[in-house]
Parts: C-alpha cells; structure tokens; sequence
C-alpha cells in the first residue's frame, strides 16, 4: 500500500481558504487544495493525503482570524475542524508541539523556523504557502515555476526543495501545487522535483 504523501498547509492557507468561502468565491487555488486535502485523496497516482500542522500553527490560525475580523467562536471551531483533519487521516497524527529544532533554520521568523521543524520532524513531503520567501534558507534549493499577474504588476514564483539526511521536502506556492493537482503531477518529492526543473521558464 503506498503511504500517505504529507502535506502541511501554511497557516496563511487556511486563512485564505476561510476568507474566500466568507466573500463567496469558489474553487480559488487555496480552496482546491484544502478540498483536496479533507478529500483525502491526494493525486492521481493513488496515494492518500495526511494533513500536518502543530498546536503553535493553530493558536497562530486563530490569532490571525481575530486579527482579520472572525468571531472568537467561529475561528477556534475552524482551527479545531483542521485539526480534526489531521486527527482522521490515514495515519491519525496529532498535532505537533514545537519543543524546539528551531535553531536549524536560518530563516529571519522564529515563527517560521517553527513551521519547518514541525515538518521536517512530521516527515512531510510538501509544504504549501503563500509566503515562499520565509522558508529560503541557505541550504534549500530553489527553482522558478510561474509567473503572475497581479495588481502590483508580475511575480515570480518559485519551488524550493529542503533535503537532510533522509528527509525530502518540497516547498510550493498554492497557485503551483493547485496546477500541479490538475495536471495530475507525481508529488513524490524527488519526482516532483524533476518535473519542476523542466517546467518552461515563466509558465
């Protein structure tokens, strides 16, 4: 039985997710890959989802929902629903307390360098955020994917690849990892990670 791919969403996702569902948008790239993620059924390749995240990451959630406008109630029965998410998946984890491995992470955020030893400690295979530029560290390598267009003109965005030891991870904007799902990519790291390399410049 092939195992579950790993997949830790940014909290920056999940806010997304929840603020285009209040201003009722439907199927933006966030919410794609959050109604993927509760699906549980990852590719097209047979393989299942396991969501992770830590109990940092959801007080984070909630904090930020506070911050955007969300009732006290509806943001902590929402970080409890992602939490559920992860509780029930094929391998029922529970979420992660961050007691350190920060101190691995050259990254300018305590905050992030959390997110990162909690995946690298979760073993997980993707890490998908809006916020690329706080996971770059020395170490990671990096290889451009798409550009976008928004209001502040064009954007570049990029895949970065975290490798230690045997850990193989892959970091990935959710407009990419949206894209990659329809295109029905192998998100296997090391496969994922050939695919991007040939991917044309700027497409």
């Amino acid at each position: 039985m092939t195992a579950a791919l790993r997949v830790l969403l940014d909290v920056n996702v999940w806010v997304a997710n929840l603020l285009a569902a209040s201003r009722g948008r439907r199927d933006t790239a966030v919410q794609k890959i959050v109604a993927t993620v509760t699906g549980g059924r990852w590719d097209g390749h047979g393989r299942s989802v396991q969501l992770v995240v830590s109990h940092e990451m959801l007080e984070t959630l909630e904090i930020v929902l506070h911050r955007k406008g969300i009732a006290t109630d509806s943001a902590a029965a929402y970080a409890d629903a992602v939490m559920g998410i992860m509780r029930f998946g094929p391998d029922e984890l529970d979420p992660y307390l961050v007691l350190g491995g920060r101190e691995q992470f050259a990254v300018p955020d305590t905050e992030d360098a959390g997110v990162l030893a909690t995946a690298f400690a979760a073993r997980t295979d993707l890490l998908v955020t809006d916020n690329l530029k706080d996971f770059v560290t020395r170490e990671a390598e990096r290889a451009n994917t798409t550009v976008v267009r928004t209001s502040a003109g064009e954007r570049q965005l990029y895949a970065l690849r975290h490798r230690r030891s045997d850990r193989d991870m892959i970091v990935a904007h959710p407009l990419d990892v949206a894209a990659w799902l329809e295109q029905r990519y192998d998100f296997e790291p090391a496969l994922l990670w050939q695919r991007i390399l040939r991917l044309p410049a700027g497409k």
